[in-house]
């Protein structure tokens, strides 16, 4: 039997599509598809969320919580950037309870916790 996606997931789901929106980040439309497969396919759900696209390599989703400036006022990109971290650091906390989770997940938790602690 599938694991059904954790309900405390959706909140920080949420909050991760409306700020990738608030920039015009076109992963935007990867988390809203996201949101939709855990009340429809808890299965692809946990593919989604947990895989390597999210949190492996280069080319992550969490990777790209540290991209390019798309033309904000920097206290604004700034605010976004903290933001972003803290609600991937959230979602990989949450998936890190599970018995199994991407090895990514780790390291990507603990680098946006100390970089937002110290202001980086």
């Amino acid at each position: 039997m599938t694991e059904q996606p954790n309900p405390r997931l959706l909140g920080p789901l949420l909050r991760l599509q409306a700020l990738l929106d608030g920039i015009d980040h076109p992963r935007a439309a990867e988390v809203e598809e996201a949101i939709a497969l855990a009340s429809t396919d808890p299965e692809a759900f946990w593919r989604v969320v947990d895989g390597n696209a999210w949190w492996s390599g280069a080319g992550s989703l969490a990777a790209e919580a540290m991209g390019d400036n798309p033309g904000l006022p920097e206290p604004d990109w700034q605010r976004t950037v903290h933001d972003l971290r803290a609600v991937l650091a959230e979602i990989g906390e949450i998936l890190l309870t599970r018995d199994t989770s991407n090895p990514g997940i780790a390291s990507w938790v603990l680098a946006f916790r100390n970089w937002n602690a110290s202001g980086v």
